[in-house]
């Protein structure tokens, strides 16, 4: 009777053994479009047998996806040499479809992939699929920006994102890590760029954040990316204790990098709208004791002073600053003070009575004349205005300038 126990309990495990696809595998096996694939695998993901099983099915749908992206590729290519060499005629080509399929290949991949490599019973990674879909989709990285200029194009920013970040992605994917590194790759961090823009678009600030910090490590690109994360960054600011927090973590991003100018002009934004007067001041001296030809704690510096009306201050920061950079605010400002300085002078001398002696006059005028130099410096500085409204000063000068002759 054991015997016979032994003799079953084997049988039972043979069974299991050479037991062949489940049922739902079959089934997805058997499907011959992407979407009726990918709806079976949905439905039946808890009821795959295995790993291996899941890895398979998810397999299923890179292949359909490449069957129907190889499809409209090779329309394309014909469509092309018809109209380049009349060489056949021009078919019906699905543009949204091949962009879509080539999508959908690469995250059926990554999905393959993390089933790929999972250990099977008895321990052991043994991936079955990886090297070939390595193989077949590293040449087509290059389709996911084709794509996302595609639907940005058609003004369809989710899909140009969902793209584009998938390109960014695949770089340093467990799938693709080890053959993109062996090729330098020159449009990643201009297509981390995009997706950054795209998300911001998009509102998805989380992932303007991961793309951006990512395109920063391009010289070129690093200004405006770091610009897009603190946009983005501020955009989630809900309350004061939320703006502390942000300016803890510029603190620490300045004072790993003092050079970068931008960090430091958000930190002294972010003190000003906090009330953070003693902080911000204390930054602008630090700067200016380092570098004393610094244009932001110049700009900085002067407004503080013309806020608080120390007009002869605010003009000294001002031009100093207009020393490193022609800004057209910073020429209005700059013109604004002189303005109100040589008119605090008429108010004294006016209410003396008898009108302004001629050697108030000389002394006046001079303060208008040079405001109206720096406005006009400030109208080729900025033509329409987009920057700074000089215009309203500048008729302001020309009128007081005839008032003093």
């Amino acid at each position: 009777m054991k015997k016979l126990m032994i003799v079953a309990l084997m049988a039972i495990v043979a069974t299991t053994a050479f037991a062949g696809d489940s049922p739902t595998l079959k089934s997805i096996l058997k499907a011959k479009t992407y979407a009726e694939a990918e709806s079976l695998l949905k439905s039946g993901l808890n009821q795959l047998a295995s790993p291996a099983e899941k890895a398979k099915a998810y397999n299923k749908l890179v292949d359909l996806a490449l069957d129907k992206f190889t499809k409209e590729q090779a329309i394309q290519t014909s469509n092309q040499m018809a109209e380049q060499y009349g060489q056949g005629k021009v078919q019906q080509f699905d543009t949204l479809g091949m962009y879509n399929a080539v999508a959908q290949a690469f995250a059926a991949a990554e999905e393959c992939e993390k089933y790929d490599v999972m250990p099977d019973a008895k321990g052991k990674v043994k991936p079955v699929f990886h090297a070939k879909n390595v193989q077949r989709l590293i040449g087509h990285r290059l389709h996911l920006i084709n794509g996302g200029i595609f639907f940005q194009d058609k003004k369809d920013i989710t899909n140009a994102f969902n793209l584009l970040s998938m390109y960014v992605d695949s770089h340093d994917s467990p799938l693709f890590a080890e053959e993109a590194a062996k090729t330098p790759d020159e449009n990643l961090t201009n297509m981390a760029y995009y997706a950054a823009l795209f998300a911001y678009q998009n509102k998805d600030y989380d992932n303007v954040k991961k793309y951006a910090n990512i395109a920063k490590a391009d010289e070129k690109l690093s200004h405006d990316a770091i610009n897009l994360k603190n946009a983005a960054i501020q955009s989630t600011l809900q309350t004061r204790q939320d703006s502390i927090n942000y300016v803890k973590v510029l603190e620490q991003e300045y004072a790993e990098d003092s050079s970068d100018e931008l960090s430091f002009g958000m930190l002294l934004n972010m003190y000003t709208s906090l009330g953070m007067d003693k902080e911000m001041k204390d930054a602008v001296e630090k700067k200016l004791a380092e570098d004393p030809e610094n244009y932001t704690a110049w700009a900085v510096k002067g407004q503080t002073a013309m806020n608080e009306q120390n007009f002869d201050e605010a003009i000294t920061c001002f031009k100093n600053a207009i020393k490193q950079q022609e800004n057209p605010v910073v020429l209005t400002y700059l013109a604004a003070c002189l303005l109100d300085k040589g008119g605090a002078v008429e108010d004294r001398q006016s209410s003396k009575g008898g009108g302004l002696p001629q050697a108030a006059k000389d002394q006046i005028r001079p303060l208008y004349e040079e405001a109206k130099g720096y406005l006009e410096r400030a109208q080729i500085a900025d033509p329409d205005q987009t920057q700074s409204r000089w215009s309203y000063l500048l008729e302001t000068c020309n009128y007081r300038i005839d008032s003093m002759k």
